[in-house]
């Protein structure tokens, strides 16, 4: 049998290289999470070389808004490391990533998980974001944005008594407040046109947030 040619191994080597490619690249292209997730790590390694001018901390809230974008019309103007599912205690941590970005603004909105996913109590509430905001790199600005409403009138009660607290904190601190719900809702609840399943943001709901965020940049 004779030998196979150098050249038939060059076309075989390639040929296995595109199908992982392919095979790879199926779930990024198909799959709206993953593809998430890929752009925004993708995003992140960039903004360690070039530093942004935004940097978001969060829970899918914020993790879902196409900030560079939405800010400043161009996407490497703003670091995203909000993360969905995360609690207080877990954009504690992600603040204390954002001190490496060097970036001018530190936006923050977080709360949301902890009073409807982990049912946490007001005073669980200030202890963990007080512990947060301690952790808030002092050379970028401080912009937080309160826990936002939803569309079920039984979390109103819940929300509007967190943030009574959260914003104590944030005056206490000196930062930049964004009560995003005297834009969003009424009577303590997220209007509907404006929500994808009644907690979460829809494309108009984001254009306003960016709309606070830049009245407080300019």
């Amino acid at each position: 049998m004779a030998p196979i040619s150098f050249r038939r191994w060059q076309i075989v080597a390639i040929s296995f290289v595109l199908l992982a490619f392919i095979l790879l690249s199926i779930p990024i292209i198909f799959s709206q999470p993953i593809r998430h997730a890929y752009l925004q790590t993708i995003d992140r390694q960039i903004a360690k070389v070039v530093p942004p001018k935004f940097v978001f901390v969060g829970d899918s809230l914020t993790a879902h808004g196409n900030w560079g974008w939405m800010l400043a019309r161009n996407p490497l103007s703003a670091a995203n490391l909000a993360e969905n599912g995360a609690s207080i205690n877990d954009v504690a941590v992600q603040v204390t990533r954002a001190r490496a970005y060097h970036a001018d603004f530190l936006l923050v909105m977080v709360g949301t998980n902890d009073l409807l996913t982990y049912h946490h109590t007001l005073e669980q509430i200030a202890c963990n974001y007080g512990f947060l905001l301690e952790r808030a790199p002092k050379e970028q600005r401080l912009i937080a944005t309160l826990i936002p409403y939803t569309s079920f009138p039984e979390h109103t009660d819940t929300i509007r008594a967190a943030n009574t607290e959260i914003r104590r904190l944030l005056e206490r601190k000196g930062a930049d407040i964004i009560d995003i719900n005297t834009h969003l809702s009424t009577n303590g609840i997220l209007d509907k046109d404006l929500t994808t399943d009644g907690v979460h943001f829809n494309q108009r709901a984001y254009q306003i947030w960016s709309n606070e965020i830049l009245k407080r940049i300019k």
